[in-house]
């Protein structure tokens, strides 16, 4: 195969000849063996071992099916033989869950040490590839130490109409369940959807208001390719560039 092969085209090859898959086992120098081999790990060893494919499967965002993938099952087996993987109803009802509540504590933790009047909200509605409606709510503050630091409060299902009215209940509940006062935040940042002015309106937080510099960005700038004379411009770059295409 050429070295300047394509990631795609390797994915190509190896699924158009999964034959080859195998080669690599059977080509694959034997080690001695020890013992060590056959037993299984301790109780605490097995426990971080699983914590950290938790951890893996959460921070880089990963189907909870990938631990029933082959591949991933015997990558897992070649960094540790005595390993046994939990399966997928396990990472679903029982890790991902208790590490979500473990980081829920340390955040609760962290925010009852910062003033709640000091505290800067970001917040967006967005629907998913799948076409399911979020809110999302984030936190920013500064730390006794002076750091920087974020925390996502929620990314909730959010299946209601959403009008001014929706949003608002939703934004003062979320912030309500974290122990925080709307009327005391510093800030809130948000982009210029009229359904989100509205609910920061509901929240009489117009004062506290802060529009998303990026989304103003966007704003201008199809505002600018709507300016006749810039139109016609692009028209015939367009058109200049078809034909030396």
């Amino acid at each position: 195969m050429s070295r300047l092969m394509s990631r795609n085209h390797i994915q190509t090859w190896l699924y158009l000849n999964p034959i080859n898959l195998t080669l690599f086992d059977n080509h694959r120098h034997k080690r001695q063996r020890f013992m060590t081999d056959f037993q299984w790990l301790d109780d605490q060893a097995s426990k971080r071992t699983t914590d950290s494919v938790t951890k893996f499967l959460v921070y880089t965002m990963q189907p909870y099916n990938l631990v029933n993938r082959k591949e991933f099952i015997n990558m897992v087996k070649v960094l540790n033989p005595r390993y046994s993987l939990p399966g997928q109803k396990h990472f679903t009802a029982t890790a991902v869950p208790k590490l979500y509540n473990e980081v829920r504590v340390k955040i609760r933790q962290v925010l009852s040490l910062i003033n709640k009047d000091t505290i800067s909200v970001t917040t967006d509605c967005w629907t998913s590839i799948a076409n399911k409606p979020y809110i999302t709510i984030t936190v920013h503050f500064i730390t006794s130490e002076w750091a920087l630091k974020s925390a996502c409060l929620a990314c909730a299902h959010f299946d209601d109409d959403h009008n001014g009215k929706n949003i608002a209940e939703v934004l003062r509940s979320i912030l309500n369940d974290w122990d925080i006062d709307v009327q005391n935040i510093m800030s809130i940042t948000t982009d210029n959807g009229r359904n989100i002015l509205k609910s920061i309106e509901e929240l009489n937080l117009e004062n506290d208001h802060i529009s998303c510099f990026a989304h103003n960005i966007n704003i201008a700038v199809n505002h600018s390719l709507d300016i006749p004379v810039l139109k016609r411009a692009i028209a015939r770059l367009k058109k200049l560039q078809n034909a030396f295409q």
